[in-house]
């Protein structure tokens, strides 16, 4: 019974080291950021246009920067007739909280899928950023398609 217990208090002790705290497992994301990439702008086109973006200063969109280094290329699709979402190769740390988002906010899904809205939702998100501009018929137009193609690099 008392080896049983040390095996389960063992098992849980390596899953919380090798957890990132928030379930995902993935620990990368608690590495400091190569001050390179820092010190870079995160970009972002849509279907080859490119789309000036607010950046939020949080972990998630300093991983994403670690990400698109070397170009980050996400393929999107419409869902729910509101949002383009896609996922990225790998996921990254997130801290998700209900909020509400509307045209032009771009944001972190279950730490892996990048959703860019041009309606109206509310949900558990980590917020990344906001589209700026544009006029929401602008990004209505652009995103409201059955799929586009999300490109981040970064830029001196």
């Amino acid at each position: 019974m008392v080896a049983a217990a040390a095996v389960v208090i063992a098992g849980a002790c390596l899953y919380i080291l090798m957890s990132d705290g928030n379930g995902s497992g993935h620990h990368d994301d608690d590495d400091p950021v190569d001050p390179d990439v820092r010190d870079m702008d995160l970009m972002m086109a849509v279907d080859g246009k490119a789309v000036e973006v607010q950046w939020e200063d949080n972990p998630s969109v300093a991983a994403i920067k670690k990400l698109a280094r070397d170009g980050l290329t996400v393929a999107m699709e419409r869902y729910g007739g509101f949002e383009q979402t896609g996922s990225m190769p790998s996921s990254v740390v997130k801290d998700d909280s209900w909020i509400e988002v509307g045209i032009g906010d771009i944001v972190l899904y279950r730490g892996v899928q990048i959703c860019l809205y041009f309606d109206d939702n509310a949900y558990d998100f980590t917020r990344l950023g906001k589209i700026s501009g544009m006029s929401d018929s602008e990004i209505r137009a652009m995103l409201d398609k059955p799929s586009v193609t999300a490109v981040f690099t970064l830029q001196r």
